[in-house]
């Protein structure tokens, strides 16, 4: 991975475990922890394009049989949750998840760069970038034949998006 995103400097650091948006994901996907797995972080100090453009970089370990996950929300405000079952998601949650799924279904992702100069919905749905930029990730790993799927859309407690989407290439899921 390292010759694969040079020359952005990257080092193996051990001394913790894996971060809640890796574990929480895979102890449901694999309960066995039977895969191996490396987490990147992320450079805050670096914008939307940044990020977009490296996970470029990542994308032929795909076709070594690599699973690439980018975990995070689409919108994710916890600061404005309400914790009911029942409540509707905020409006401004909706116009901005279904904004960011137009342009995934477009291709345009270039559109979801600088995410907090688009205007307040969008400012609203993604109060820091830490949750957002893993859909840059997993946006950033499509190949011209990939076909795009959204598994669960919808938006819990007003402003937390269960968005999901399923990127494989067309030729090998047919």
């Amino acid at each position: 991975m390292q010759t694969l995103i040079a020359p952005t400097p990257v080092t193996l650091d051990e001394s913790w475990g894996l971060d809640h948006g890796t574990w929480s994901v895979l102890q449901k996907a694999y309960p066995d922890a039977d895969i191996p797995v490396v987490q990147l972080s992320m450079d805050v100090t670096k914008d939307e394009a940044w990020h977009y453009e490296l996970a470029t970089r990542l994308r032929p370990l795909r076709h070594e049989g690599v699973l690439i996950v980018g975990s995070g929300n689409i919108v994710h405000n916890l600061r404005v949750l309400k914790w009911a079952d029942d409540v509707q998601p905020y409006p401004w949650a909706t116009r901005f998840n279904d904004y960011v799924k137009q342009q995934i279904r477009t291709g345009n992702h270039t559109a979801l760069f600088n995410v907090h100069e688009q205007g307040e919905d969008a400012r609203l749905s993604v109060p820091s970038e830490d949750h957002y930029w893993p859909l840059l990730y997993a946006l950033g790993c499509i190949e011209p034949e990939d076909r795009v799927t959204f598994l669960s859309d919808y938006i819990t407690f007003a402003s937390l998006g269960m968005t999901s989407l399923l990127i494989e290439n067309s030729a090998v899921a047919e």
